[in-house]
């Protein structure tokens, strides 16, 4: 496929043709200092230079807070079920590595065993146009630390930042049918301006952990009794709000909702769901598995960087987005968490 540059300033008209033809989220202002990925309007700010990370990450377009799975009634002696779906075509723009990372693992996770169809067809009609990033969009970053920040897979289009020239490469038969009638100019020396734009990039990129990445899985699994999961919850409020804007988090809850005035019908829903909750692991009788915060802060810890890295084969369901600790009341940082892991093993080996 060809790759395309063009002038910077191009794109957001080429986002905005899009615009008016398709559902197009961008992050875009919401407040004084946060981004949220709303639909592109006429006259949306589309602009890539003052970037910071989303409050929540795009993956959540493709897993609604609330959604309803079913609808479900009566008809004489008959059950009738009817799913719920959505198949409207969408497109997320302006995705960044990290949270391209974070799309790909939901789609292993949501593909794995008995497969969620409310996703996989959500994630079938989005396209995504993702776009580079040469230097930390905060202090709270460390997406390199992670193995996130060159994650290709799964973008339709990917931009990258030359100088005041953008390369735009269609990575799939999509991404091609997006450029349809842009008339973009092809670029003759590809490897050259990505070369250029790699050699840009600031190194070191991002906070980054006090031991390689592929310790860190043996490091976390030795540590049940450590004393690090005590000191991290000290000030934790149990308020779930590192599970709400995690890019892998994706634990939810299902209740059945009707009207008590026509018990014939009625429907299933679910809502997101956090394992840092209180009552996350309580079940039938009372019994809670992880009644104090700091076992809740391990097996959250333990799911990012031992128990799912190893069942998909990956080096980290952590993205390093950082949206974690910049979100937490507390100031509690997973990226903190870890490290505070490595010099414990240091200090006890």
């Amino acid at each position: 496929m060809s790759t395309f540059l063009i002038r910077k300033d191009a794109v957001p008209d080429w986002i905005q043709r899009l615009a008016r033809e398709n559902a197009v989220y961008f992050p875009q202002r919401a407040g004084q200092s946060g981004f949220r990925f709303e639909p592109v309007q006429e006259g949306s700010e589309i602009q890539f230079e003052q970037y910071h990370p989303t409050i929540v990450p795009p993956g959540k377009k493709l897993a609604p807070a609330g959604e309803v799975l079913f609808q479900y009634r009566r008809e004489g002696e008959d059950a009738v079920v009817e799913p719920v779906v959505d198949a409207s075509f969408r497109i997320l723009a302006g995705v960044r590595p990290c949270d391209l990372k974070g799309i790909d693992l939901m789609d292993q996770a949501n593909r794995e065993g008995c497969a969620d169809p409310h996703y996989l067809t959500r994630r079938a009609n989005t396209a995504i146009i993702a776009y580079d990033c040469l230097t930390p969009c905060d202090k709270a970053c460390f997406c390199d630390a992670t193995g996130s920040l060159r994650c290709r897979k799964g973008a339709d289009i990917f931009l990258t930042p030359v100088d005041e020239d953008v390369l735009v490469e269609p990575l799939s038969e999509r991404g091609l049918a997006l450029l349809a009638g842009a008339n973009f100019p092809i670029c003759g020396n590809v490897e050259a301006r990505k070369a250029k734009a790699e050699g840009g990039r600031a190194k070191p990129f991002g906070r980054q952990f006090k031991a390689p990445l592929q310790q860190i899985p043996g490091i976390v699994a030795k540590q049940w009794h450590s004393p690090v999961w005590e000191k991290h919850v000290q000030q934790c409020f149990s308020c779930g709000s590192c599970n709400l804007v995690c890019p892998t988090c994706y634990c939810f809850n299902v209740q059945d909702d009707f009207d008590l005035t026509n018990t014939s019908a009625g429907q299933r829903s679910r809502t997101w769901d956090g394992c840092m909750l209180p009552n996350f692991a309580e079940v039938a009788g009372g019994h809670n598995f992880r009644s104090h915060p700091a076992d809740r802060q391990r097996h959250r810890v333990k799911r990012k960087f031992e128990y799912l890295t190893k069942r998909f084969e990956e080096g980290s369901f952590c993205t390093g987005c950082g949206r974690c600790g910049r979100q937490c009341t507390a100031g509690i940082d997973i990226f903190d968490i870890v490290n505070d892991l490595v010099d414990n093993t240091e200090a006890t080996s």
